[in-house]
């Protein structure tokens, strides 16, 4: 009994060992080397300078689809390798805004949770130069989507809201509402789709986009809006469509100059 006692405390001391090296090991991997065998390059994803490990490291120069991005901090968690992919909670800064979340990349796919942001749209391309120079700010909670390996929104969730139109309104000494929406995929392309009713049945549709090939827009949509409003729109360069006026605007993905 005691010799058995003692060979299993030999073999639990060896296991010990094997998964503190495993663990030391994994935990020590450089960020740089883990971005490289991610996927990351095939999906657009380019950066200058990432260092520290996997178990915290920072990313600066990042790019996509070959503009820049800004930098990120990454924390992870190192026994997620064990199951094949790598969890990390990150945080963003550029010139856009800022954003945290969760992160996990599995294979070639990324999931994206618990996302939060805050982006000046004044400082984004995609969007009508009018829009971009009365700005606004683009508020994402509680978000989630899945990209798959080839740059596609498969799935989204949370919830938006942006108030350039009620800034727009104050422009033109109206009461226009804040617009709210949830994230979704859409034919590959991530959309944030906002929606918002004036007091004076006034409709306004707005649809943020980012398609797999790096390109973003912004499509707008007004109904009912009075004479005098009609026309200050119409000079920014709304077209009419008979149901209404609209606006849009495409370009590559990139943080406004």
């Amino acid at each position: 009994i005691r010799g058995h006692v003692s060979r299993m405390k030999r073999l639990t001391f060896i296991l010990v060992f094997i998964s503190s090296l495993v663990f030391g090991i994994l935990s020590g991997l450089p960020l740089s080397f883990v971005m490289r065998n991610a996927g990351l390059v095939d999906q657009g994803i380019s950066w200058q300078q990432a260092r520290g490990t996997i178990w915290h490291g920072q990313v600066t120069g990042l790019g996509y689809r070959g503009q820049a991005v800004g930098a990120l901090d990454v924390k992870s968690s190192p026994l997620s390798l064990l199951s094949g992919t790598i969890a990390s909670d990150v945080k963003w800064v550029g010139q856009a805004g800022r954003a945290r979340g969760k992160l996990k990349l599995s294979g070639s796919s990324v999931n994206l949770s618990g996302f939060a942001a805050e982006l000046d749209i004044g400082r984004l391309s995609g969007i009508h130069p009018e829009l971009r120079r009365i700005g606004g700010v683009l508020k994402l909670s509680n978000a989630a989507a899945h990209v798959d390996s080839a740059g596609k929104c498969r799935t989204a969730s949370g919830a938006t809201q942006l108030d350039l139109v009620r800034r727009l309104g104050v422009q033109y000494g109206r009461d226009w509402p804040m617009l709210t929406g949830a994230p979704a995929c859409r034919d590959g392309n991530f959309e944030l789709p906002l929606t918002g009713d004036g007091p004076n049945g006034e409709r306004f549709e707005i649809t943020l986009r980012a398609r797999p090939d790096g390109r973003t827009g912004m499509d707008v949509h007004v109904e009912g809006l009075d004479p005098q409003a009609t026309a200050a729109l119409a000079a920014m360069g709304f077209t009419n469509t008979g149901n209404g006026y609209t606006l849009g605007q495409e370009a590559t993905l990139a943080e406004g100059n």
